[in-house]
């Protein structure tokens, strides 16, 4: 995961307080104090009567009252000062000027009705430093937001005098934007700037009229794989979606999260600990011959004729289904071993018999099967002393495990989506080796889950990823490790999955339980590893040896370069970039122009497209910011940039939104003890796929507005046998907004048409609603007949939704 381009108020920002002794900011001393005063937010009037802007015309007398600097950026040699000898507007303007090149922007967060339509505007003035001018030279004044910058105006230039800078932008959700006045871009000089207003902008009353062509704007139809999914060893994403529930199994030293959401629960806490006659018994953790990982864990019973053992908490059972708990030990004194599971002051399950520990290592297993639902169970295991017991890798699994391994409810689900493809891949692939995820689960130790914090319990890896993947009918994509590995590292991955049972890798893996191939058919060389000289020199000689081993393979850069394509492009088939502020459509956009780019100007022909195999609204907006994510407001995000995905068909064949289960508030699903819910996103991914193969068609709107100022969004695809219009509308406005609708007469008469919508089931819509354990359908599909004939009709797009409509056609 990455969060790249400029992307909202850092959460430490530094506002500008105080007199006149602080203008001058050098010193770090100066920075610590800053920190310390809270920066001021501001609430916008829906009427726009009052300014929603403080202290924009700078009039103030304390310097920069109500503006923020990020906290690297307040380090750097400048000043700051008020000008009463130079004001566009009242008594004064504010002036920075800095001695040497360095990159400054102002900031100021404020509160606006999502979806509702501003501009912002200001005065600058500029004396740039010939010696650092450059193409974008001058400031410029925008809007950034945690969903991503929201654009900016033009440079005014090295002006000399007041220039008006003028910006319209429409505010994403949640409403919380910052007004960014981008000073200094790697240069020195002055700068002023004054008169800073956001003004709201009037819309157009009626109803638009749109047109559908058949003319379409892609050779391709768009391709099921822009609907992938994405799974990554990223600390609560796999636990939460296999049928595993022991907390620790190996009793191994686990660091702590290093990345909140809510902190106090995003890990359950839930600890194995003394039980029975704890007061007899000596607890430690033995280093000395474990059996899994570092340490196992070692209880002593000296007292005859007494149970002492160990307890975990928080297992979800449902009655009547079997749970096959497993462990594996050994002991002093032949102990007796036992087992239950209990709760709410009766035993739902045992106690059963695992025998007796001996001097070495053996694995023993018991099946229970509770007499009913419990939500909060507890497992006991336990010895008769006098003796030793040492117990190691400890696991509860259900037996009705897809696979021997994953939630049924989790696998539906992924199947459910149709993503086609998913990804296995993320931050960890570049610290972890998989051969140590390979063979006998049993004896794969857990690994550190850098750079995330917390340990895997590593009873899933690539191998058991691609076979999920399989089953649920998609393609696997596998990233390989790139960070201090070789090509041959790499192809020895790919001779593992796709080699025959003859070859070296080929033959561990039928030893392994697997004699036939996994044809994995796509692989990735890295993750967020690419865009450097060594990563470009490097991609070759790692495709070249991946191929060697099977030529039928698809490679995919990690993040591209501008050189990526010149150096490595005969072995490329995809670039691969990760978009995480797809919340800024313009931009993103932009980015994948830009690929095209590279692609038609260095690639002499051959076919290489473009795979975003990570994308998302944020990623890097960690603590409680997260759950943007779970928000109607973002599932709105996300399907205007599927949209734009639609008319770029011919560029996008894959994209895998992150992640597909729970982490840090990430997630399509959210899996948890005995239930399971959506996010709104997922109901989107699901509706999107319905135009997988359609074509993409152009759209003529009567709005004057820029395609991503558009409200609702819209996108027009068509069936290859010309039977099936689907129209996607996206309304990000508290307002229903009216379209008529005018479609070719040569496509025949309406037949039928349905209305599929994703919105907020109470009576006032909210941007900001969510579905959640105890409420899993507030955001749901809603479908329905419509009473649709003709060439020509009006549909209202309800606020804050995000519409189907599958018109059915009678065809040429």
């Amino acid at each position: 995961m990455n969060n790249s381009g400029f992307n909202g108020t850092p959460e430490s920002a530094v506002p500008f307080t105080g007199d006149s002794s602080l203008r001058h900011v050098k010193p770090v001393w100066i920075c610590g104090l800053l920190v310390l005063i809270l920066p001021v937010l501001c609430l916008a009037q829906d009427g726009g009567e009052n300014s929603v802007i403080q202290n924009g015309g700078f009039e103030s007398s304390t310097v920069g009252q109500f503006w923020q600097v990020g906290p690297r950026e307040v380090k750097q040699n400048f000043s700051m000062n008020l000008d009463r000898s130079d004001a566009k507007e009242g008594q004064q303007s504010l002036v920075f000027e800095a001695g040497e090149p360095i990159n400054l922007t102002l900031r100021q967060e404020v509160f606006l009705p999502v979806g509702s339509l501003w501009r912002l505007t200001g005065w600058t003035k500029s004396h740039i430093s010939a010696t650092t001018a450059k193409g974008d030279t001058g400031p410029r004044i925008g809007i950034d937001s945690r969903v991503g910058t929201q654009g900016f105006s033009q440079s005014s230039g090295n002006s000399g005098g007041w220039q008006q800078q003028s910006f319209l932008f429409r505010v994403p959700p949640p409403g919380r934007i910052t007004i960014a006045l981008n000073l200094f871009n790697q240069q020195n000089g002055k700068v002023w700037v004054d008169d800073i207003r956001l003004e709201p902008v009037a819309e157009a009353d009626g109803a638009e009229a749109v047109t559908i062509t058949d003319e379409r704007l892609s050779n391709r139809p768009i391709d099921p794989k822009q609907g992938g999914q994405f799974i990554e060893p990223l600390c609560d994403v796999i636990p939460s979606m296999t049928a595993q529930q022991v907390q620790s199994t190996s009793f191994e030293e686990e660091t702590p999260w290093a990345y909140p959401y809510k902190e106090a629960v995003d890990k359950p806490y839930r600890p194995w600990y003394p039980d029975g006659s704890v007061h007899d018994a000596e607890y430690s953790f033995d280093t000395n011959n474990p059996f899994n990982g570092k340490r196992s864990q070692r209880i002593k019973l000296p007292v005859a004729n007494t149970w002492a053992g160990i307890s975990q908490d928080g297992f979800y059972l449902e009655g009547g289904h079997s749970y096959r708990l497993r462990l594996h030990m050994r002991g002093e004194g032949n102990p007796l071993v036992r087992a239950s599971l209990h709760g709410e002051g009766t035993v739902v399950a045992g106690p059963a018999s695992l025998g007796r520990g001996s001097s070495e290592w053996q694995g023993s297993e018991v099946v229970f099967t509770p007499k009913r639902t419990m939500r909060n169970a507890t497992l006991t295991i336990e010895f008769r002393g006098p003796g030793t017991l040492w117990l190691d890798r400890v696991y509860l699994i259900d037996t009705d495990a897809v696979l021997g391994l994953w939630r049924p409810d989790v696998v539906k689900a992924l199947q459910s989506s149709k993503p086609y493809i998913v990804r296995f891949g993320g931050s960890t692939i570049e610290t972890f080796e998989w051969t140590d995820t390979i063979g006998n689960s049993d004896k794969r130790a857990p690994f550190s889950d850098d750079p995330w914090g917390g340990l895997q319990d590593n009873f899933v890896g690539p191998e058991e990823t691609v076979q999920l993947i399989k089953h649920v009918g998609a393609e696997p994509l596998i990233s390989v490790r790139w960070t201090g590995r070789g090509p041959q590292d790499a192809a020895n991955e790919v001779e593992y999955f796709n080699g025959s049972a003859e070859t070296k890798w080929g033959r561990l893996r039928a030893e392994n339980g697997h004699p036939a191939p996994y044809n994995v058919k796509y692989w990735e060389v890295g993750n967020e590893v690419g865009g450097t000289p060594e990563y470009d020199a490097s991609v070759t000689a790692f495709a070249e040896a991946m191929l060697r081993v099977d030529p039928s393979i698809k490679i995919l850069s990690s993040d591209p370069s501008p050189n990526i394509v010149r150096i490595a492009g005969p072995v490329l088939d995809y670039l691969t970039p990760h978009q995480y502020s797809v919340g800024d459509l313009n931009g993103t956009e932009g980015e994948l122009k830009q690929l095209r780019d590279f692609i038609q100007q260095d690639g002499k022909g051959k076919d290489i497209r473009v795979a975003v195999t990570e994308w998302n609204a944020s990623a890097g907006d960690w603590g409680l910011g997260r759950g943007m994510l779970h928000t109607l407001g973002n599932a709105l995000i996300c399907s205007r940039y599927r949209n734009m995905m639609h008319r770029y068909a011919d560029l996008v064949e894959i994209a895998n939104i992150s992640n597909f289960s729970r982490s840090f508030a990430g997630g399509q699903i959210q899996p948890g003890p005995g239930y399971l819910y959506k996010i709104p996103s997922y109901s989107t991914q699901i509706l999107y796929q319905r135009a997988a193969g359609s074509y993409p068609l152009h759209v003529n709107r009567s709005s004057p507005l820029a395609f991503y100022l558009r409200e609702p969004d819209l996108d027009a695809t068509l069936s290859q046998d010309g039977k099936t219009l689907r129209i996607y509308g996206v309304n990000s406005t508290a307002h229903e907004h009216k379209v008529n609708f005018s479609l070719p007469r040569s496509w025949g008469s309406v037949q039928s048409a349905e209305e599929f919508v994703i919105g907020d089931s109470h009576a006032e819509p909210d941007s900001e609603a969510m579905n959640l354990p105890d409420d899993p359908n507030r955001i749901s599909t809603q479908t329905r007949r419509l009473p649709v004939s003709g060439s020509n009709f009006e549909y209202g797009f309800k606020p804050f939704s995000i519409t189907l409509l599958e018109v059915h056609l009678a065809g040429k």
